[in-house]
């Protein structure tokens, strides 16, 4: 075995043959003496005199890390043509003269070297499977839309198999942590990867720590929200996704249920249980100063851990293992405390009734009297949004007992209402329709979609006890009690159609909210999909059901407001005659009825009058019936 003091290699693999051809052609040729890697290792070195130039592939360069470990001399790195990693992560210049002159002439520095079962890991080891962490052309803050864009399908694309692990992890300070993730990435310095552009203050490559970024959604949406922060979110804070979990320490021990892969630098080489460790300052690795600036971080004795996120309770776990849910699922805490709450709001007090009465009485007069501000405070004042609320949550989980307590609850406050309305319409000797009792009078689509977006918000203020007074502005636009009360004014009057008309309004907002709140208490995670298929089923088979006269309402009034635009402000001319129609009412019968003011300077004749229909019924292409009040300005 030959001795050798001093020198400088090229130490080149089997397959760095044009590599080679290139570094003898260079200018600095004559300064490193060519050696094939199974010569070098047999090779006795002289320590931190020699330093060795590698070219190779990822296996034949660990063995030299391994060696410069073991004698103490100096490496630097350089790549093949293929090798686009390694260049990126150790920040190596694209071209052969300028590569060879920082590996030849910058100065060594000492480098941590990552160990996964004694095994060297050159730039990241990924245990299960983790995207985007562990791609290496994922530099977020500096790749292209288009990148991204790629990137987010890849991702998509592996949604389907993702699911989530129990997973146990003990640091070198014997910290213990249960928990359930889809994949762990562990890091030593900047690699040029997801997981390393989300960690970027806390790399170092000589403070004896490893980095692993544990990938735990807890459910389909949560893993969407993690992509879109991780691969388009530009946040001025280094926070990390709520996915995403983070450990630095000097060693870490993974096991996992089922046993999951484990790759070292891209390649799969074992199954879980794993043990990583860093060994400090274990090699002396040239590279640019560039390399050096951006991860040389102070080091800390602390370990560091940021799980607050990532289950941990046994419930949790078991949740989230298989494959991910579509949902979150709620908190033992969040669902007891919520139902306790629902099984209230469902019962039939004595405060209920007594607001019910108050409300409806103050609603009906507020109709009467054609006051807006008057309705609106009965609007407040009325409870009936908490049990229809309740109902939403017995109808998702199809739990019979708070379904059937929360509709009785509502059924109670529907016949207060009608009854105490008719009551009041039958004492008061008015029978004119104000407008605040016409409003209520032509439901349509548009009050559906007014229900549905009630009925999220509805929901979501239940769940969130800080923004729980919301509700009072849901029960506004939504308005329950004033479409009762109005219907049972059509009952007082014995008026079929202000009764119908009134409280379809009201079916259309109770299941319009049922289904909206149900629906948003899945995705709030109140029930599994399997669970609440059933009940939602028959929430939106309801909605559907009543959107039908809905509908013929709106294709209504989608033809009036096409009407009335054709119409209003429109001066014609008629036997030279300027007609400007001013006041137009529209009246559906047999045929379409026109009520309108004419502003002339003189009068239209009858002959006048049937050519003006004519026209008008040409512009519209519908025949119409004109009830004309002329008007003359003079």
């Amino acid at each position: 075995m030959s001795e050798v003091t001093g020198n400088t290699y090229f130490v080149y693999g089997r397959e760095c043959g044009d590599v080679l051809t290139e570094v003898e052609g260079s200018q600095y040729a004559s300064l490193v003496d060519p050696v094939p890697i199974d010569d070098f290792i047999q090779i006795k070195t002289a320590g931190e005199l020699d330093r060795v130039v590698v070219c190779g592939s990822t296996d034949e360069i660990k063995q030299i890390l391994k060696k410069a470990s073991d004698e103490g001399f100096s490496v630097a790195f350089f790549p093949q043509k293929n090798q686009n990693t390694l260049r990126s992560t150790f920040q190596i210049p694209k071209g052969t003269e300028e590569a060879l002159k920082v590996a030849l002439e910058n100065k060594p520095n000492h480098l941590d070297l990552l160990y996964a079962d004694n095994r060297i890991v050159l730039w990241g080891a990924l245990v299960g499977d983790a995207p985007p962490l562990t791609y290496s052309s994922a530099v977020y803050r500096q790749s292209s839309f288009r990148e991204r864009y790629h990137l987010l399908i890849d991702a998509f694309r592996k949604l389907k198999h993702l699911k989530q692990n129990k997973i146990k992890l003990v640091t070198a300070k014997k910290q213990e942590i249960n928990t359930a993730a889809c994949g762990v990435v562990i890091i030593e310095h900047d690699n040029h990867t997801g997981a390393s552009s989300l960690l970027k203050k806390y790399l170092s490559v000589s403070d004896g720590k490893l980095s692993a970024l544990l990938l735990s959604p807890a459910s389909t949406m949560d893993y969407l929200y993690y992509l879109y922060v991780s691969l388009f979110k530009k946040s001025k804070n280094s926070s990390l996704p709520d996915s995403v979990g983070f450990i630095k320490s000097e060693s870490l021990r993974i096991e996992s249920s089922p046993p999951l892969e484990v790759m070292i630098d891209g390649e799969k080489v074992a199954q879980t249980p794993v043990e990583f460790e860093v060994r400090k300052r274990a090699v002396q690795l040239v590279a640019t100063e560039q390399f050096w600036a951006e991860i040389n971080k102070e080091s800390s004795d602390k370990e560091t851990l940021k799980l607050s996120r990532l289950p941990v309770t046994s419930e949790e776990v078991s949740y989230v293992q298989d494959t991910l849910p579509f949902f979150t699922h709620a908190s033992e805490d969040r669902y007891r405390d919520l139902f306790a709450e629902l099984r209230k709001q469902g019962k039939t007090e004595s405060t209920y009734v007594t607001l019910m009465f108050l409300s409806t009485i103050l609603a009906t007069v507020g109709l009467f009297l054609n006051s807006a501000s008057v309705v609106i405070g009965a609007m407040l004042l009325a409870p009936l949004m908490q049990p229809i609320v309740s109902a939403s949550m017995g109808v998702l989980r199809s739990d019979r007992g708070l379904l059937f307590g929360a509709m009785r609850t509502v059924l109670t406050g529907v016949l207060i209402a009608l009854f105490s309305a008719a009551a009041i319409a039958l004492m008061l000797p008015l029978e004119n329709l104000t407008d605040e009792i016409s409003a209520r009078l032509s439901p349509s689509l548009l009050d559906l979609m007014v229900a549905l977006v009630s009925g999220v918000a509805a929901a979501y203020a239940q769940n969130n006890r800080n923004i729980v007074g919301s509700l009072a502005g849901v029960s506004i636009a939504v308005a329950l009690v004033p479409p009762l009360a109005t219907a049972g004014i059509g009952l007082g009057w014995m008026n079929l159609y202000v009764f119908y008309q009134a409280f379809l309004l009201f079916i259309t907002n109770f299941v319009g909210i049922v289904f909206a709140a149900s629906l948003t208490f899945l995705v709030l995670g109140f029930a599994p999909i399997k669970r609440a298929k059933k009940g939602l089923t028959y929430a939106l088979s309801s909605s559907l059901i009543v959107a039908i006269p809905l509908y013929l309402s709106f294709t209504t009034m989608a033809f009036d407001s096409r009407i009335l635009s054709a119409l209003e402000q429109k001066e014609y001319l008629v036997s030279g005659k300027k007609v400007q129609i001013e006041n137009i009412v529209l009246k559906h019968a047999d045929v379409l009825i026109v009520k309108c003011d004419f502003v002339v300077q003189e009068a239209l004749s009858h002959d006048e009058l049937a050519q003006f229909k004519q026209t008008l019924q040409a512009e519209i292409n519908t025949p119409v019936t004109l009830e004309v009040v002329q008007r003359i300005r003079f």
